[in-house]
């Protein structure tokens, strides 16, 4: 979750009345399973990730793919400031009026 960008967040919660350790080892009647993403596994790897996303339920927990480019607030960002820095100086009324210019 600290990871800037879109995260996908899969969580699972066994129910307490009707399914009490539905996640515990010893429990036969699921496979009792939780498995952690392995050590080696490359995050990097959007392949690798693929084919850990797609295990049998309930598949893999941890980071599958993760990888450090801009995200979309990032690049509005950058887009607002450099338009903002084209009006800097300029009243609210004579940016309007460059835009109202441009217009006819």
């Amino acid at each position: 979750m600290d990871h800037d960008g879109f995260s996908f967040v899969h969580c699972l919660s066994e129910c307490v009345e009707f399914y009490e350790g539905a996640f515990d080892s010893a429990n036969p009647r699921k496979g009792g399973a939780f498995n952690e993403v392995p050590k080696s596994h490359d995050v990097a790897d959007e392949m690798a990730a693929y084919k850990l996303a797609s295990a049998d339920f309930p598949g893999n927990f941890g980071v599958l793919y993760q990888v450090k480019k801009p995200t979309k607030n990032m690049r509005e960002a950058e887009i607002v400031q450099s338009l903002q820095s084209k009006v800097t100086g300029l009243k609210d009324w004579q940016i309007l009026q460059k835009t109202f210019d441009r217009m006819k």
